[in-house]
């Protein structure tokens, strides 16, 4: 009774490794496979996150002329 116990869950365990290696398998193969896609995407967004920065620093640079141009006006109006 106790060695049928014992065989049944080494057989269990068995088929759960099994499992878990042809799932490993899976994943590695699919990873494989679309591993140029992956790397299509990866640079899209890496351009798209460069574009974003730069256009960032473009619309401070734009506040700060901006912020200089009414800053003048309003010093010339308080002068004259």
């Amino acid at each position: 009774m106790i060695s049928d116990a014992v065989m049944l869950m080494l057989c269990g365990m068995g088929v759960v490794f099994v499992f878990l290696v042809l799932l490993n398998l899976a994943i590695s193969l699919l990873a494989y496979c679309t591993r140029k896609h992956t790397q299509m995407e990866e640079e899209a967004l890496a351009i798209e996150e460069l574009a974003r920065r730069t256009k960032k620093s473009k619309e401070k640079v734009d506040n700060r002329i901006q912020t200089a141009v009414i800053s003048a006006a309003i010093h010339a109006y308080r002068s004259a």
